[in-house]
C-alpha cells in the first residue's frame, strides 16, 4: 500500500510544480496589454509589430512601461516571467523570474486594476505610493494623447 501512495505521489510531483503557472495566467488576464505611466503619449514609447504591440527601439531603460503577454512582463530591456499571482484584496503581487546570461533572479510586483480601466503600481502590499498606468492599444498608437505635442518623444540626454 505504500508502494503505491509513493507511485501516486512521484506522478502528482510534476503537476503539482507547475500549478501555479496556468493559476497566474488566469489572474493576470485583466492585466494583459501594453502599460504606461499615465502622462506619457503611447505613441512615443510603443510601435505596432506584427503580434500587436512592442516598445520603440533603440530602447529606453527609463522609460515607466511594461507589456504584459500571457505569463511574461517586458519592460524596454528585460522580459521576465509571472512564476505566482497572490491576490489581496484589490492588489495582485506578482512574482517574477528573470534570468540574464549573467544572473537569475526574482522580483515582485504589486499591481491594481482600476475601474476606469487604468492600473495602479504600488510599492508595497500594504499602501506605499502608487504610480498610475494607462492600458495603450493599437488605436493609441496612430492618434496623439490629449494635450500632447504629436512630435514629443521622451529623452533623458542633454538638453539642447
Amino acid at each position: 500500500m505504500i508502494a503505491i501512495l509513493r507511485r501516486a505521489a512521484l506522478h502528482l510531483l510534476p503537476i503539482a510544480m507547475f500549478a501555479p503557472v496556468p493559476d497566474a495566467l488566469a489572474q493576470t488576464r485583466d492585466l494583459q496589454g501594453a502599460w504606461l505611466d499615465g502622462d506619457l503619449a503611447c505613441g512615443s514609447v510603443f510601435a505596432p509589430t506584427r503580434n500587436g504591440i512592442g516598445f520603440k527601439r533603440p530602447a529606453n531603460a527609463f522609460i515607466p512601461a511594461f507589456i504584459i503577454t500571457g505569463r511574461r512582463l517586458s519592460t524596454s530591456l528585460a522580459t521576465r516571467r509571472i512564476v505566482k499571482v497572490l491576490v489581496t484584496g484589490d492588489r495582485q503581487a506578482l512574482t517574477l523570474h528573470c534570468t540574464t546570461s549573467i544572473t537569475s533572479d526574482t522580483a515582485h510586483a504589486i499591481l491594481a486594476p482600476m475601474p476606469d480601466g487604468g492600473l495602479h503600481r504600488y510599492s508595497t502590499s500594504d499602501g506605499g505610493v502608487a504610480a498610475k498606468y494607462k492600458r495603450c492599444g493599437l488605436q493609441d498608437l496612430t492618434t496623439t494623447d490629449r494635450g500632447r505635442v504629436p512630435d514629443q518623444r521622451i529623452s533623458l540626454g542633454r538638453a539642447p
